[in-house]
């Protein structure tokens, strides 16, 4: 399939997911789509249930993102957890995995001159303390260590320091909204992934 109008919806962990929606966009249209129209979709429970919520409502969409961090399990895990909660459903959607390895957030950790910038201090030159992108998706808790890589990017002291931190979600959506799809996050194994999963996916659309 290609040359028409693809629909979605993204089934997120939460609100701060939502910064997906137009990278998604970016890549479906990359893949063939002449358009495409996506909403956030909020559910809550295992994709089991956030899919069985979503058939519920008697939404037609050609696609269904769901996002699942593999957290501290085999991402290939997490995608026959998905896979098979499909199944149940028997969605008339194609349903697409998005499985960051371990959190999102790893990939919000592959740009150190982006966490620079989003602090405001694109010149600076604390050490951040983020992993090479090579150990990205073998390190443990992303969040934590984003949230740290952004407090010593800030190189901020006294006030401005806490109230750096109470900023992290913050920085972490603009941090999305951001993301250079065409950087080095497709570097890692998990983005590689969900690029191949939509280009086969606008692919098996039926024209």
């Amino acid at each position: 399939m290609s040359g028409r109008q693809v629909t979605f919806a993204s089934l997120r962990e939460g609100p701060s997911d939502d910064g997906l929606i137009p990278h998604l966009r970016t890549l479906l249209i990359r893949f063939g789509a002449t358009e495409a129209v996506g909403q956030p979709r909020d559910y809550r429970g295992t994709p089991l249930n956030k899919l069985r919520l979503f058939r519920a409502e008697g939404i037609s969409t050609d696609l269904v993102f769901i996002h699942r961090d593999a957290d501290r399990a085999r991402p290939e895990d997490r995608r026959a957890e998905i896979g098979d909660a499909a199944a149940d459903c028997a969605l008339p959607s194609l349903v697409i995995p998005v499985v960051p390895v371990q959190e999102l957030e790893a990939w919000l950790m592959t740009d150190a001159q982006a966490l620079r910038q989003i602090v405001g201090r694109p010149n600076g030159r604390a050490e951040l303390g983020i992993p090479r992108l090579a150990a990205i998706e073998t390190t443990p808790s992303p969040k934590e260590r984003l949230r740290d890589a952004l407090l010593a990017a800030s190189e901020a002291t006294g006030r401005r320091r806490v109230q750096e931190r109470k900023d992290f979600e913050k920085r972490r959506r603009a941090l999305l909204e951001r993301l250079d799809i065409d950087g080095p996050v497709r570097q890692l194994a998990a983005w590689r992934q969900l690029e191949a999963d939509i280009q086969a996916a606008v692919t098996n659309l039926p024209g």
